[in-house]
C-alpha cells in the first residue's frame, strides 16, 4: 500500500509539513509513505494544456495515480487554501488519478476550518473518498517544533498512528469490497 502526503504550504519549515513527516513515523510496516515535494513545481494550470505534455505535471498526476490514498494538511490563508495546492489540484481534474481516491485532513491549527471544509469540498467533487474519521487536528500554530518533539507531545503519537490506522484499515476494506 502506498500513501501519499501532501503539503499546503511551500514555507520549508511549515509546521503542516513538520506534522506530515511526523505522520511518517507512524505509518505501519508493510505501508509506503512520501511526501510529495511537486506541488510547487507544476506550471500554472490551463485546461488548453495536455497534463502529458508537461514532465512535472505528469509526475504529479502519476504520484497520485499510483497512491492508495492520500494525506493532506494545509495552512488556512485569508480563509482558504493556498493557490499552489489548487493549481496542483486543478492538474488532476482532467485525469483519473484522483476518482475514488480516500483521502483524510490533518490540520496544524484549530483555526484553520474553512480552509479543511472547502478543501474537503473540493476532494469530494474531484470524486475523492473523504475518510472523516481518520481526520485529526494537532494544534501547532505558535510552535515550532521537529516531527520527533511533535510525536513527544502528550498523546500525539497515539493520536497520528490510531488515525493511520483507521485510514489504512478503510482503505483496504474499500479494495476488498471492490474485489468482491
Amino acid at each position: 500500500m502506498n500513501i501519499l502526503g501532501i503539503s499546503g504550504s511551500l514555507r520549508s519549515e511549515s509546521n503542516n509539513s513538520r506534522l506530515l513527516a511526523a505522520v511518517g513515523r507512524c505509518i505501519p510496516q508493510g505501508v509506503a509513505w512520501e511526501v510529495t515535494t511537486l506541488t510547487g513545481k507544476l506550471p500554472h494550470f490551463s485546461p488548453d494544456l495536455d497534463p502529458a505534455a508537461d514532465e512535472s505535471v505528469q509526475a504529479w498526476v502519476d504520484q497520485v495515480r499510483s497512491s492508495d490514498g492520500i494525506v493532506v494538511s494545509t495552512p488556512e490563508y485569508a480563509r482558504g487554501y493556498p493557490g499552489t495546492l489548487k493549481n496542483a489540484l486543478d492538474w488532476l481534474v482532467q485525469t483519473d488519478a484522483h476518482i475514488d481516491k480516500p483521502f483524510m485532513m490533518l490540520n496544524a491549527s484549530a483555526r484553520s476550518t474553512v480552509a479543511r471544509d472547502t478543501l474537503t469540498t473540493v476532494l469530494e467533487t474531484m470524486s475523492g473518498i473523504h475518510i472523516a474519521e481518520a481526520s485529526l487536528t494537532i494544534a501547532l500554530l505558535g510552535k515550532s517544533q521537529s516531527a520527533e518533539e511533535i510525536l513527544a507531545t502528550g498523546d500525539t503519537t497515539v493520536m497520528l498512528t490510531n488515525a493511520m490506522q483507521v485510514f489504512i484499515h478503510r482503505i483496504e476494506a474499500r479494495r476488498t469490497v471492490a474485489e468482491s
